[in-house]
């Protein structure tokens, strides 16, 4: 513990105790508290021999210090006490009239002069002060001043003001502070308190301390409130910052600013990572696994600091979990894997027993089929059986954000890019989904000129957000999936060659429920948890159906079963009435052979009453013809056919009927010069009316 050195003239004065050692005493221990041992030294006591050893050694005068200066162990060490007054004793004196004469009055000239300084120093400046010499008449001064000497003061004198005994100031105090190096929290806050009692000749440095105070303050406030543990050395590892939870994380009970990190804790061997820039690394401590990061800061690229976090695993699978919880809620997490994939189809069985292996890569996969058939069950129950199962999935639909807003969605952009941005910015998709996963839904409708960017991520794993000049390294797995043709996109110039090729490294094709009839009424079942049973007129009904809306469709269907609830035993009447187009039939007898026609023959007779029948059949052949000799079958080829035929159609016409037909998914339109496809269904269709004629 450092020491200091009181020495006053004598321990008595005036037949009475001498208080000065007394009250510089109190001064500092209302600063250091008990975190300096403190002696009290009388000249008039120091004999041969007498060594003063403190760390410090404080007396009242100059001349004080030339007296004692062989007595002590480290001259060096001897500091003339500057002295102030406290406001409390000050204050009486700024209600004396302006010019009046006041005696200063002290046992010798040498303190008299001295408090007179004092006094003048602080802003006593309005009253002419009057050094006391013993001896001299002051019989023509009414007001007289002494601090704690009031005894001293001539009887004749009307008013005495006792301006009590001065204390040490505030420039000896700081001086105290630094020497010892004593800077703790709460010396500082006790320092901070003594100042407040003193006077002090600049009010600016009471408001300096103030704010350095309490900028202190909130740093320390900031650093506990950490989860992590936080120090701050030398570069030798000599202690100057940490934080509670460092404390708390290394078992250790008290302050152990200004000790080494190596002594502190040896059996770490902590000195191995001085010489490091930088360590990211496990630490096994008191049945503790400990993550520890160290960095190096460098001051006025000389002044080296060592910088170091430490971590609880067990916080951070909490932190973990948390995350988790909250991607969850945000929608960013998967929740389907392959054991809720139902089916016994051999062909879904072979895609998942593929998509199992395909799980543990982190390469591209591309999933295509018909919009319904489980693209995004699948690509969840990929990312769940991979190594980022515990990091975010996050879908996004290409078709279903609006082209001019898409690209801020996949890569972000900075404060300020362009009217109307968030002022902070914005994480994009692809941040966001760090060390996870994204799943491109419709990457067939995605804009050229991002195709181009997705390209560039595939093969440098890298991002530049809009208005950023700023590359941001990402680790992402894309799942991709679309229910168009890329091939036939890729030939029309609609899809890049160079990309498609990039995200078909593992094509999976998922197929419509029509090729999977076997597992209609299994899904079905599961759709209605199993609450009903099916008669068989129901159960052929819906295993004929061509279900183009494919298991999404179904589950609706479920959906409509289950609200209705007619069962526990289902007839045709429990089934929405597109599925049995011929319960809406039956009132009309003319159409006894139709009783005798297969679910989706009847479908075909229904269909014959929504569309104008002879012209639709003209233009599915047609589109049928181009398709089949592989020529674009646009609006433009198809009037040119349609007239040669004699059906003579106006284009916004055909347009109508165009729509129709894709309504009913006879046929497919694509956009741009990709023209018009014909579907199985529409072939199916145009085989039923040929067998009828």
């Amino acid at each position: 513990m450092k020491s200091i050195a009181v020495v006053s003239d004598s321990a008595f004065k005036n037949n009475r105790i001498n208080p000065v050692g007394k009250i510089l005493t109190n001064n500092i221990r209302d600063v250091f508290r008990s975190k300096v041992d403190i002696h009290n030294y009388y000249i008039d006591q120091l004999t041969d021999g007498d060594i003063i050893g403190d760390d410090l050694v404080l007396v009242m005068a100059a001349s004080r210090a030339t007296i004692i200066k062989d007595y002590v162990k480290n001259p060096s060490n001897i500091i003339v006490v500057k002295r102030t007054f406290l406001k409390s004793g000050v204050y009486p004196l700024f209600s004396i009239q302006k010019n009046t004469d006041v005696l200063v009055v002290n046992d010798d000239i040498e303190t008299v002069l001295e408090s007179v300084s004092s006094l003048y120093h602080i802003g006593v400046n309005h009253v002419n002060l009057i050094p006391f010499e013993k001896g001299k008449d002051y019989s023509n001064i009414h007001i007289a001043i002494s601090p704690s000497e009031p005894e001293l003061i001539p009887k004749y004198i009307e008013t005495k003001i006792d301006v009590q005994s001065r204390v040490i100031d505030i420039s000896t105090m700081l001086f105290i502070m630094n020497t010892l190096k004593i800077q703790d929290k709460e010396t500082q806050r006790n320092f901070y308190d003594y100042y407040q009692k003193i006077f002090s000749p600049n009010n600016s440095i009471e408001d300096n301390y103030n704010n350095l105070l309490v900028r202190t303050e909130e740093l320390d406030y900031l650093l506990d409130l950490s989860h992590d543990g936080i120090l701050l050395t030398d570069q030798n590892g000599k202690i100057l910052i940490h934080n509670k939870r460092f404390r708390e994380i290394l078992d250790i009970s008290k302050n152990q600013v200004d000790q080494y990190l190596h002594d502190l804790l040896p059996e770490l061997n902590f000195k191995q990572y001085y010489h490091h820039k930088t360590i990211d690394g496990l630490i096994h401590y008191h049945n503790k696994y400990i993550n520890l990061e160290k960095k190096e800061i460098v001051h006025y690229n000389k002044d080296i600091k060592m910088y170091f976090s430490f971590q609880e695993v067990t916080y951070i699978k909490k932190l973990e979990q948390n995350l988790t919880q909250k991607l969850r809620q945000k929608g960013h997490i998967a929740k389907y894997t392959f054991e809720d994939i139902v089916s016994q189809s051999a062909n879904i069985s072979s895609i998942i027993t593929k998509s199992k292996k395909i799980a543990q890569s982190d390469l591209t996969v591309l999933i295509t089929g018909e919009s319904g058939t489980g693209k995004e069950v699948l690509a969840q129950a990929l990312h769940n059986s991979s190594k980022r199962k515990n990091q975010p999935f996050i879908p996004i639909n290409a078709a279903a954000i609006p082209e001019n807003l898409l690209e801020s969605e996949l890569f972000g952009y900075v404060k300020g890019s362009f009217t109307g941005a968030l002022k902070d910015g914005k994480k994009g998709i692809f941040e966001m989904a760090n060390n996870g996963t994204i799943f491109l839904d419709e990457i067939g409708d995605m804009p050229k000129h991002l195709q181009s960017k997705l390209l560039r991520v595939l093969q440098e794993n890298q991002i530049t957000p809009i208005g950023s000049e700023h590359i941001i390294d990402i680790d992402v797995r894309i799942i991709a999936a679309t229910h168009k043709n890329l091939i036939d996109m890729v030939e029309c110039g609609k899809f890049r060659r160079d990309l498609f090729y990039r995200l078909n490294i593992f094509p999976l094709e998922l197929p419509p429920l029509r090729e999977r009839k076997e597992d209609i009424m299994l899904l079905l079942d599961h759709f209605t948890h199993h609450k009903y049973k099916f008669h068989s007129s129901c159960i052929e009904i819906l295993q004929a159906y061509n279900w183009p809306g494919n298991v999404r469709e179904l589950r609706n269907v479920a959906h409509y079963i289950t609200t209705l609830d007619e069962g526990p035993l289902l007839t045709l009447h429990a089934l929405p009435n597109y599925i049995v187009p011929a319960l809406s039939m039956q009132s009309n007898t003319s159409h006894t052979k139709e009783q005798n026609y297969t679910p989706f023959q009847k479908e075909c007779l229904y269909l014959d009453e929504k569309i104008n029948l002879d012209i639709c059949i003209s233009v599915l052949q047609s589109i049928k013809l181009l398709n089949d000799i592989n020529k674009t079958s646009g609006r433009k080829h198809l009037l040119e056919l349609l007239k040669k035929a004699s059906i003579d159609l106006q284009e916004s016409k055909l347009r109508k009927i165009l729509n129709s037909l894709n309504n009913l998914e006879l046929i497919l339109i694509k956009k741009g010069r990709c023209g018009n496809f014909i579907t199985e269904k529409g072939i199916q269709f145009l085989n039923f009316h040929h067998q009828k004629k």
